[in-house]
Parts: structure tokens; C-alpha cells; sequence
């Protein structure tokens, strides 16, 4: 049984110390699992097709890795094999997480292209070409005002979406919840905790602009989110502890020796 709990504004802060402190339980490894990921992940998307086939599969390594980190929490050893586990438990369900969300992200691109496509376009190549002149000035600030409306109003409609999905692959996993059924209580659950999300969702904002540099230097645009992951994932683990009161997990899943 599942019960969401309510839970501080001061809570946003513990969930990344506490997934810090994770981290430094198995830190070598976190960053070997990462790279691991980075590397898989940058590789499979030159593949036509075959890239937006396996974004299906991130809820199923999702909580492979939160398998990683309940492991650490129970002082037992981070594994690479941990990464599995969502290959062998409601596979299916968690497989579907994931069109789901790739579909709403695909759809809220396209709301944002057809509201303001073509304004982000004009603001990109005036911006490029450095052709802006006082004739063109107004033409431009017309097109940054559409662009910008588009991109949040995109912004609004992805702020559900990613709150849906947040602990609906946990919820899939551990409690044999069907799909919707999880995205529905994984948004009651952040609704009910706005106050430590915001504080969380600030904090790592803070930590994506600071590291902001290292992408653009590399021209890696993710590259910030990956730096942060090894933090970022055990604090999903942590917040999900922290909210909901679970009395019938299962024991982590047995990886061998």
C-alpha cells in the first residue's frame, strides 16, 4: 500500500544532500555508471529511428538505477548490474512510461512550432547573421515576443508532464501500478509538495546554470544535465522515500555476486 505524505519546503534541500550523500558512498562508480550511460546514449541516437525507440527504455534503466541506490541505502554495493532490473519486473508498464512521455514531449514540440516556429526561426538567423538594423528592429522584437510566448506556454504544458512522470517508473516498478494509475499519483504526490519541488527545481537550476559553461564550451547542450546525474538520480530516490509511506516493497533485486 501506498500512502503520499506531505512533507517540509526544507525537505527540497535534504533530497540533494541526502542524494549527495549517496553519491559519495560509491562515487567512482556513480561516474563509471554515468559515463557508461552518456557514451550508450550518444551512440545509439546516430542510429535512424533506433534512438527515438530507445528513449522507451529510459523508465526501465530509471529504476535500474534507483535499484543502484537502494542498495547503497541499505549498505549493500552500487553494481552496474543493478541496471537490469527493470528487464526483468512489469517491463511492459515501464516500457510504456516511456512512449508516453516522448509522445507528450513530442506534442508539446509541435504546439510550440506551430505557435511560434516561425518567429524562433527569425529571431535565430537575424541573431546569426547579426543583420539587425533599425528598419528590421521592430520586425524583430515582434518575433521575439511570439517566440517567447510559444516557448512558455511549452514550458507550462511540460511542467505536468514531467511531474506525471517523476515517480510513476517507481510506482510501475515496485508496486505493479498500471501506467496511468502512476502518472496520477505521481502528480497528486509533486501538487501536494509544490513547496520542497520548488526549492529542489531552484537549487537545480542553480547547479544547471554553473555548469552551463562546460556545455557550451563543448558544444554539448546536455552535457550539463549529465554532469549533474550522478546527484540528480539519488535524489529522485531520496524524494521518493521521503513522500511516500510504503509498507510492501520488495527486497532489492538479486544481482548475484
Amino acid at each position: 500500500m501506498v500512502q503520499i505524505r506531505s512533507v517540509a519546503a526544507a525537505r527540497g534541500w535534504r533530497w540533494i544532500a541526502e542524494g549527495c550523500a549517496l553519491f559519495r558512498k560509491s562515487p567512482l562508480m556513480w561516474v563509471m555508471i554515468t559515463l557508461g550511460l552518456f557514451c550508450a546514449f550518444k551512440l545509439i541516437l546516430l542510429i535512424p529511428f533506433i534512438g527515438v525507440v530507445a528513449m522507451l527504455a529510459m523508465p526501465i534503466v530509471l529504476v535500474g538505477l534507483m535499484e543502484g541506490c537502494r542498495a547503497l541505502d541499505t549498505g549493500n554495493e552500487l553494481k552496474p548490474a543493478y541496471l537490469l532490473s527493470g528487464f526483468v519486473r512489469n517491463t511492459a508498464a515501464l516500457a510504456t512510461l516511456g512512449g508516453i512521455f516522448l509522445l507528450g514531449n513530442l506534442l508539446i514540440l509541435l504546439i510550440i512550432s506551430k505557435l511560434g516556429g516561425e518567429s524562433l526561426m527569425q529571431v535565430l538567423k537575424f541573431t546569426s547573421e547579426q543583420k539587425v538594423t533599425p528598419e528590421n528592429v521592430e520586425v524583430i522584437r515582434d518575433a521575439v515576443s511570439k517566440a517567447t510566448l510559444s516557448i512558455l506556454i511549452g514550458w507550462a504544458l511540460s511542467v505536468p508532464l514531467t511531474m506525471a512522470c517523476w515517480f510513476a517508473p517507481l510506482l510501475v516498478y515496485l508496486h505493479d501500478m498500471k501506467p496511468w494509475a502512476a502518472m496520477r499519483i505521481s502528480l497528486s504526490a509533486c501538487v501536494r509538495n509544490m513547496s520542497p519541488f520548488l526549492i529542489y527545481g531552484a537549487l537545480l537550476f542553480l547547479a544547471l546554470i554553473l555548469v552551463t559553461p562546460v556545455s557550451m564550451a563543448t558544444h554539448i547542450l546536455d552535457l550539463g544535465m549529465w554532469l549533474l546525474a550522478p546527484f540528480l538520480i539519488p535524489s529522485l530516490y531520496t524524494s521518493y522515500k521521503d513522500i511516500f509511506l510504503v509498507t510492501d516493497e520488495p527486497p532489492p533485486a538479486n544481482t548475484g555476486a
